[in-house]
């Protein structure tokens, strides 16, 4: 027996051609109904369409400029009432963002200067001198032996063209272009704050020159840049796991059979692993962040998350499309495979749980929430049908439930398992039943106070000024402190970061306070430059623990109990030119110094004695 129940799609009208990066499934009018959203790339002189269905049915469809790449929806505030998510539209060079499913607004990635070498070669390409058949030969050939990488869509057209084409297609070129727009290859979501799936999401961009962006939600502009790898990788495929505020990882799978990881705050990304074929697809799972790949030579592989080969599997079928199939109310995860013989096969692990077959090769899959369902598998073939299949509320995916064993077998074998009422959970229940009012009044009451408590915390708090990022008009600036060493004597460098992209930061100073009985401070106030903009400023300085004649035999103990009390505290505060209280302050715990380090003639002396 199937655990999925098919749901009739009709397939005279519905004809699709797309990709899986071009299925969204999306909450349209918030109202907990999900709409499947495809982007067409049409067929013979059909003009491309973002195509908006209701279950089995086409709603409506969107005229597109160009043929999509990824489409994606997320949201872009936490306003109440919640607005509806925009979706987004990566085509060529640009991204389109529409709200109300009405254009909103256009992204465009920033061009970059021509290649040196190809721009000469064009130079003289355009030169009317050169317009005979030997010139433009040997200028071909100079521009064939440039990486096509490098080369720019121009050049790939004209490469293209036969001899008399090329000489046409001179006399009409009457300027070269000195920039050239960058393609997008791929583009998906992450969320900013919280994992809610209403919360805030940023939008992460892979360019053709191996890039990473990451877009503001609102503004729509970078705010963070980072390449994919010291060796230029183009980015087939983004899969994002984390929350930007927080940490987050950004799995990369490239088109040079290798798999590329970028974290936060890094400039650059590294290469995790390569693969000996080309890389269908890739996914990560969301319990250990293991990285699920299949290739071109027929495997299905699973690596961690860094860059291990865990096991691999041979496929009996080339794979087309890959992705993952949480099931929430069995507490599982389950990778979907799709093979070119029609078989589509899921996995928990190296274990095949299920196997299915549809009626034509896959071309692209989605698992998720469609309409009032929350386990729906949307299905897209090659030759344009839609098939939808919805998870049975009975089906089991365990190792005694496998593909090979029926249901009706598992039930007469082993009945289910049901426990009986104790006669402590009655008496419970009855008490319940009968305090009711009281236990509600109690929970009510405890509740208020502990919401009183935190606000009693969080207005000390802001008296004080005890935090690390400051508020009002030094919002942009982030302080925090890094100490090194084993002691007495400690090296604490101060960072000062300035957040802002337009600002800069003047007057400020870095007062240091401790016991003075404790610890000796070498530069206690320290003037801090001008911090420019989107810049970071560390400044070393040194504090020496001191140690007392009549040394406490305790204090060699502080490595293993880890008791340093109030004496170990290093207070950072914050000054700002004209502001009687300090702009933010933060608190050094300092570690304790190595018993090894401290001077031998106090151990003897004194601790020893």
């Amino acid at each position: 027996m199937s655990r999925w129940l098919d749901v009739e799609v009709g397939t005279d009208e519905i004809n699709l051609n797309t990709l899986p990066s071009n299925l969204a499934l999306v909450d349209l009018q918030n109202d907990n109904e999900y709409k499947l959203l495809v982007g067409d790339f049409g067929r013979g002189e059909e003009m491309p369409k973002l195509k908006i269905f209701r279950g089995a049915m086409q709603m409506s469809d969107l005229v597109l400029p160009d043929l999509p790449l990824s489409v994606v929806g997320f949201y872009t505030s936490e306003a109440m009432p919640r607005p509806c998510p925009v979706i987004a539209i990566a085509m060529s060079s640009c991204i389109y963002i529409y709200r109300n499913m009405k254009l909103f607004y256009k992204y465009y990635l920033p061009s970059v200067e021509q290649n040196s070498c190809e721009l000469e070669i064009w130079r003289q390409l355009i030169d009317p001198i050169n317009h005979n058949e030997e010139s433009i030969k040997g200028l071909t050939a100079s521009l064939q032996a440039i990486p096509q990488k490098v080369l720019s869509k121009q050049s790939h057209n004209f490469l293209d063209l036969d001899f008399e084409q090329r000489i046409e297609y001179l006399e009409q070129l009457t300027e070269l272009p000195v920039r050239k727009n960058v393609e997008i290859v791929c583009i998906t979501t992450m969320k900013i704050n919280s994992i809610d799936k209403h919360g805030v999401s940023c939008l992460i961009v892979g360019s053709e020159e191996g890039e990473i962006i990451i877009l503001d939600p609102n503004t729509f502009t970078p705010m963070s840049v980072a390449k994919l790898c010291a060796v230029k990788n183009t980015p087939y495929q983004i899969v994002a796991t984390g929350l930007y505020n927080v940490d987050y990882r950004l799995t990369v799978g490239t088109r040079e059979k290798s798999v590329c990881l970028l974290k936060r705050e890094w400039k650059e990304g590294q290469l995790l692993f390569s693969t000996d074929e080309h890389i269908v697809a890739i996914e990560v799972s969301p319990i250990d962040n293991s990285i699920f790949v299949i290739c071109c030579n027929n495997t299905l592989s699973c690596y961690s998350k860094k860059g291990k080969k865990q096991w691999s599997i041979i496929l009996e079928h080339r794979p087309v499309a890959l992705t993952l199939v949480p099931i929430m109310h069995l507490g599982t995860t389950l990778v979907a495979v799709a093979l070119a013989s029609g078989h589509l096969h899921l996995y928990d692990g190296k274990s095949r749980r299920d196997i299915m077959f549809i009626k034509g090769v896959v071309s692209a899959m989605k698992f998720g929430q469609l309409g009032q369902e929350e386990n729906v598998f949307v299905i897209v073939t090659a030759n344009g049908n839609l098939m939808l299949k919805i998870l049975k509320r009975t089906a089991d995916f365990n190792a005694e439930a496998s593909a090979d064993v029926t249901i009706d077998n598992i039930s007469s074998e082993k009945p289910w398992l049901i426990p009986k009422r104790s006669k402590l959970f009655l008496e419970q229940s009855a008490r319940e039943r009968e305090n009711a009012i009281e236990m509600h009044e109690t929970f009510q009451h405890e509740l208020n106070r502990l919401r009183l408590l935190a606000a009693k915390t969080l207005l000390e708090v802001h008296i004080k000024s005890d935090n690390s990022i400051a508020v009002g008009a030094l919002e942009p600036i982030r302080l925090t402190a890094e100490v090194e060493g084993l002691g007495p004597v400690f090296r604490v460098t101060l960072i000062l970061e300035n957040r802002s992209r337009s600002h800069a930061a003047a007057g400020l100073a870095l007062l240091l306070l401790a016991n003075e009985n404790n610890y000796k401070l070498y530069s206690p106030y320290l003037k801090v430059p001008l911090l420019g903009p989107n810049t970071q400023l560390r400044l070393p300085t040194k504090v020496e623990e001191i140690f007392d004649e009549n040394i406490n035999p305790e204090v060699f103990l502080r490595g293993v109990t880890h008791e340093g009390g109030q004496r170990a505290l290093l207070k950072v505060l914050l000054l700002k030119d004209g502001q009687r209280s300090p702009a933010l302050a933060a608190t050094v715990l300092m570690p304790s110094t190595d018993p090894i380090m401290i001077p031998y003639d106090t151990q003897t002396d004194t601790a020893f004695q």
